[in-house]
């Protein structure tokens, strides 16, 4: 299926089963796999498009270099207990939002989620990108993707795809809006359960038999997903799966061809900003690849790519709405380069 059909398709038939998501943010979500062209018929963004192997030449000739460790505090799993400053920031976040603002035990968790998933997910403070940047992001991705329900659930074109003779049954689910055939796969597959569960996420003892099965599979695209429905839900797992798929890409998926999470964490990955991480999660790393290094790129997405616009300028708009003027080159334009120490096993 081309890109044009795939997109086109996805808008005619994509289904709301839980949630409208469209209501307040006009965008059905979910991310796109990093897996590579040999186990994907299709990268399984929210716009589609057919996967290639990816190459690591950088636009702006940025190097392949191992940003290590995020810092002394990795794997600290803090949370708001002992970062009550932390808290404080993040709440103001959420009350500085029009609508959807979450409250009480709900706004709790999700706070102490955001910062567990900073410490051990969010891009090393030595390039400009601070725990405040990567907290604003959350905050304001999860408005755009689901208006901050944990239950909201998306059938789309790519979620009942056939699966060797067999309707997948795979949609996008939850805060951050994750498939279980690419995000939840490809954190199986790559990333380290350490790092998860100090978010306060275990995957079950299964997925371990099921890590070498391609993402086309019964698993992973049919009878997977509907038995894991409570995992994507949680706003524990949903938040730190979608934050490493976002960031593994913001710092990966930079070059010309699409950087696939196998072959980042082979070293191949590219710097990339913010914004290739947001493209990536949109459309798949086919779709996100690259550097849009300023706003006249952004503005440039209207003609060729209007949903990624409304897209990255909707978060972009709620950022900039929580962390007031900002100095310096904007968080969302800074290079990041690769981190597979922090996003591998």
């Amino acid at each position: 299926m081309s890109s044009a059909l795939h997109r086109a398709g996805l808008l005619a038939t994509a289904l709301v089963v839980e949630t409208i998501l469209v209501a307040c943010t006009g965008h059905i979500g979910g991310a796109g796999s990093a897996e590579t062209a040999e186990t994907t018929a299709a990268t399984p963004g929210t716009r589609s498009t057919p996967s290639t192997d990816g190459g690591t030449t950088s636009p702006d000739g940025s190097t392949n270099v191992d940003a290590g460790p995020v810092g002394p505090d990795l794997g600290a799993c803090s949370g708001a207990s002992v970062e009550p400053d932390a808290s404080k920031t993040i709440s103001a976040f959420f009350d500085s939002l029009p609508y959807s603002n979450p409250t009480g035990a709900t706004k709790d968790e999700y706070i102490d989620t955001i910062i567990k998933t900073c410490q051990v997910f969010g891009p090393p403070a030595s390039t400009g990108f601070e725990k405040k940047h990567c907290w604003a992001h959350l905050a304001s991705a999860m408005l755009k993707e689901s208006s901050y329900d944990p239950n909201a659930y998306v059938i789309d074109g790519y979620a009942t795809r056939d699966i060797h003779g067999t309707p997948a049954n795979d949609p996008t689910v939850g805060l951050l809006q994750i498939r279980f055939s690419s995000t939840v796969r490809d954190y199986a597959t790559y990333g380290s359960a350490e790092k998860l569960a100090c978010v306060g996420c275990t995957f079950p003892a299964d997925f371990a038999s099921h890590v070498d099965d391609e993402q086309q599979s019964t698993f992973w695209a049919v009878t997977g997903p509907q038995a894991n429905l409570s995992l994507m839900k949680s706003p524990r797992c949903n938040i730190a799966l979608g934050a490493w798929y976002y960031y593994m890409n913001a710092t990966g998926n930079g070059g010309g061809s699409a950087t696939y999470a196998s072959q980042y964490c082979e070293g191949k990955g590219t710097a990339g900003n913010l914004i290739t991480g947001l493209l990536s999660h949109l459309d798949g790393a086919e779709g996100g690849h690259g550097v849009i290094s300023n706003q006249g790129g952004i503005d440039a997405l209207q003609s060729n790519d209007p949903g990624g616009y409304d897209y990255v300028t909707n978060i972009k708009a709620s950022f900039d709405k929580m962390l007031g003027p900002i100095s310096g080159t904007h968080p969302f334009f800074r290079i990041l380069p690769p981190s597979p120490s922090q996003y591998c096993r």
